[in-house]
């Protein structure tokens, strides 16, 4: 791992670690470049805040499963990585922080809607405002009900959530489309 990598790895780690015991609304910078051993230039090297450092790690670690897996959709996998980090996701997603997690999901879920709607389209046309539109809603109904999953404490596990929201959400994305469509 090149030595950029290897840094931001460590803040990660080390993050995680932190937040095993405290809420991460509740960690600073000097508790996580102190427990690492780093000083507050690297961190800030690289990451702009805490909340850049968390979606590093989401990014990072999702990236990861997507390239083992190709079989899922994002969603599953997805849904699938924030569960098994039950704990860290929970208190990630129901932050109030700016620039928060659930605020950098809303713009991973947005582009990879407009991806599935120009699927389900194929050679037909639409609209660019209508897409966006479409997009906006549906990116907006998968995040609402992450976070609300997170917020109840991921009571039911990843695949009683993917049972029971992956497939209304594509129904309805698909008949939306398919009757929008020229």
């Amino acid at each position: 791992m090149p030595r950029p990598e290897h840094t931001k790895q460590l803040l990660a780690d080390t993050l995680k670690k932190l937040a095993s015991n405290k809420h991460l609304d509740k960690i600073t910078i000097s508790e996580i470049v102190d427990e690492a051993g780093l000083n507050r230039q690297t961190f800030y090297y690289h990451f702009k805040d805490k909340q850049d450092l968390i979606c590093w790690i989401f990014d990072t670690d999702v990236a990861r499963l997507t390239d083992k897996n190709h079989n899922n959709t994002l969603l599953d996998d997805l849904v699938e990585y924030i569960y098994s980090e039950k704990d860290f996701y929970m208190d990630a997603l129901t932050s109030e922080a700016q620039n928060s997690l659930r605020d950098h999901l809303y713009q991973v879920g947005y582009s990879r809607c407009v991806d599935e709607i120009m699927l389900i389209l194929g050679s037909r046309k639409m609209d660019k405002r209508a897409i966006a539109l479409y997009a906006r809603i549906f990116t907006n109904a998968m995040i609402g009900c992450l976070v609300q999953w997170a917020q109840e404490g991921m009571k039911t596990n990843d695949m009683e959530f993917l049972e029971e929201y992956a497939p209304l959400i594509q129904e309805h994305l698909t008949y939306a489309i398919n009757r929008s469509a020229e």
